[in-house]
């Protein structure tokens, strides 16, 4: 996405999960090119995304993106079967290191009316306030919920307490057996990428430190806890890995070869084929899941390979397959 694009683009999050993801993109843009939410004529749509429940709008002009930034959104129409507030703010690079946490809001007097003002001033940060009324869900891009984090230290400065991250009852900042910890989220299909090809750097960042780790994947995301003696240590770690981990989130895709509908031997035979282009892609890795292969790596790799593999196939049709 070229920077006149970004600048056009803003993210959507907390999108529902009501209608078939195509459907979903059609409301999206309804939704935005109508006046009275202080839209405008809708370039394309990216939905669904690598992040859960976020989409990205593209707009034809940059104020009609500036705009909706001024404006509270609930997605509203007859085949929802609710209203869905959203929220929405400005694109950027930040926002595909998604976060997601739970926050214990017991220790404040009033938790709603705390999460109206935070709201007020972290606007690209989605909050929700959980059904038992002193549990909140907030998710945003790192650097958004590295401030919103800040806020809240402030804020419970005097207990000291942050709740775990994506209901792990974990907290950010604890002492457990004379040890500190700190956790961040970070990408599971770029994570994999790093195990795989970038592994002595990885190592690097937790070895240098004298820092051990705990890694939790949780579906597009994967929690990794940092732990040690030296707190400074730890965010120094956690700092290295999360640079890693920005280097190469802006360059890696990840393309998806869909064989849920082959057999175990028909598997097998399309497995062949990615290992035969891995030997021509060698930067690429393809990982096996249950209904899908997803293959990660550089954009224009990640094309090629799936491209070939594709190729293969449509060569093999002329043999029982």
């Amino acid at each position: 996405m070229n920077s006149s694009e970004q600048r056009r683009t803003v993210v959507v999050s907390g999108v529902p999960d009501a209608l078939p993801p195509s459907r979903m993109a059609d409301k999206l843009v309804i939704h935005f090119q109508r006046s009275k939410n202080l839209g405008g004529d809708v370039q394309h749509v990216q939905y669904p995304t690598n992040i859960k429940g976020v989409a990205f709008v593209t707009f034809d002009g940059i104020q009609d993106a500036e705009n909706v930034l001024k404006t509270d959104h609930v997605l509203k129409d007859k085949e929802f079967p609710d209203a869905y507030p959203v929220t929405v703010f400005r694109f950027s690079e930040g926002v595909f290191l998604f976060l997601r946490a739970e926050v214990d809001l017991s220790m404040f007097g009033d938790p709603y009316g705390l999460i109206q003002h935070l709201k007020k001033n972290h606007r690209s940060v989605r909050f929700s306030l959980l059904p038992f009324k002193t549990t909140a869900v907030v998710e945003g891009p790192f650097k958004a919920m590295k401030v919103l984090r800040e806020d809240l230290r402030t804020r419970m400065q005097s207990t000291g307490y942050w709740s775990g991250e994506s209901g792990a009852g974990r907290c950010l900042v604890s002492v457990v057996g004379g040890l500190q910890e700190e956790s961040t989220w970070v990408d599971t299909n770029v994570f994999k990428y790093i195990r795989n090809f970038q592994r002595r750097k990885l190592d690097q960042c937790f070895q240098k430190y004298a820092v051990e780790i705990k890694i939790q994947e949780q579906g597009d995301l994967t929690q990794i806890v940092l732990s040690g003696a030296d707190h400074s240590f730890i965010m120094s770690a956690r700092s290295d890995l999360e640079l890693l981990v920005a280097t190469l989130m802006s360059d890696l895709r990840t393309q998806k070869i869909d064989y849920s509908s082959l057999d175990r031997r028909q598997r097998e035979r399309l497995l062949g084929f990615c290992k035969d282009a891995n030997l021509q892609h060698p930067d690429v890795l393809f990982v096996p899941l249950k209904t899908c292969i997803e293959v990660i790596g550089p954009s224009a790799s990640s094309y090629d390979f799936c491209k070939e593999v594709e190729g293969m196939m449509c060569d093999a049709k002329k043999q029982p397959f």
